[in-house]
C-alpha cells in the first residue's frame, strides 16, 4: 500500500468534508468542527493507548456476543500473521473448533478478497491487499464484511 504525498499515508478530505457538512453536522447535533487528527482528543485518549483487551474477548465468546477481529494483509502497524496467532491462542470453549476450521475464501462480486476463519461466534479475516485503514485500502472488501458480520 503506497503512501504518496500524505504523511498519514491516507486520504481523508472527502471524510473531513462530509463530516463537516451542515446536514451531517445537524443530525449528529454536534456544532464543531470535525478534525481527523485532533491532537487534543488524542491526548485525552493516552491513557487508552496499547491497553491489552484481548484478555476480554473470551469472556464475550462465550456469553454467545459475535466477535470479529480482521487485518489487512499490508498493514505493518497491526500485521495479520500476529493478529491471526493471537486469535488460535485465545482460551474459550470453542477454541479446538476455531484452530480445526479452515480458513475460507471471502468473496465480493466473485472475486476473492481475503480469507475468513469461522467458527460459532468468532471470526478472523485476513483483508487482501489492505493496509491498516482496510476500509480505505478495500472499501468493496470493508462494507462485505461489516454487512456479513453485522446481518448473519
Amino acid at each position: 500500500v503506497k503512501c504518496g504525498d500524505n504523511p498519514l499515508c491516507y486520504d481523508f478530505t472527502d471524510v473531513d468534508k462530509y463530516l463537516n457538512s451542515d446536514r451531517v453536522k445537524k443530525y449528529l447535533g454536534v456544532n464543531k468542527k470535525w478534525e481527523s487528527c485532533n491532537m487534543q482528543v488524542n491526548q485525552k485518549m493516552a491513557g487508552d493507548w496499547m491497553r491489552n483487551y484481548q484478555n476480554q474477548v473470551p469472556a464475550l465468546l462465550e456469553s454467545g456476543i459475535p466477535v470479529l477481529i480482521y487485518a489487512g494483509d499490508q498493514d505493518y502497524i497491526c500485521n495479520w500473521l500476529g493478529s491471526d496467532a493471537w486469535t488460535k491462542k485465545l482460551e474459550w470453549d470453542g477454541k479446538e473448533g476455531f484452530n480445526s476450521a479452515n480458513p475460507e475464501p471471502f468473496e465480493v462480486d466473485g472475486k476473492e478478497v481475503g480469507k475468513l476463519r469461522s467458527f460459532e461466534n468468532f471470526s478472523f479475516l485476513q483483508v487482501y491487499d489492505a493496509g491498516h485503514m482496510v476500509p480505505m485500502n478495500a472499501p468493496e472488501a470493508a462494507l462485505a464484511m461489516l454487512r456479513k458480520f453485522t446481518l448473519h
